[in-house]
């Protein structure tokens, strides 16, 4: 059984129809190929650029909605503390014990990844 991948050869047939037999003239010298189309070249003329319209003057436009100013409300007694005041109240050395441990945690991870 032949594989189907392979294409199949197949022979096609087109009938064409004769062409008259041109009579030479006597013009023609003997051995001369008979004249053959003559080459045709299109000629495109370059048009030039449009002219340009002169920049648009916006005269007619609205004026932009001025919004009103956002008020805050006014608080007297602060429930949090800012964040600066937050980060003032931990202690330096917890800072430098947390930095540590994730130094170290971070070495672990790389020796255990290379080898």
């Amino acid at each position: 059984m032949p594989d189907s991948n392979e294409p199949k050869k197949e022979t096609v047939r087109i009938a064409v129809s004769a062409q008259p037999a041109a009579a030479p003239s006597t013009a023609m010298p003997a051995g001369a190929t008979p004249a053959s189309p003559e080459k045709e070249t299109a000629r495109i003329a370059v048009l030039p650029d449009p002219p340009t319209k002169p920049a648009v003057q916006m005269k007619k436009t609205q004026p932009l909605i001025d919004l009103p100013p956002v008020e805050t409300p006014a608080t007297t007694v602060s429930v949090r503390p800012e964040p600066q005041r937050r980060i003032q109240q931990i202690p330096i050395p917890l800072c430098w014990a947390l930095l540590a441990a994730s130094a170290a945690v971070l070495i672990l991870q790389i020796w255990n990844y290379l080898s």
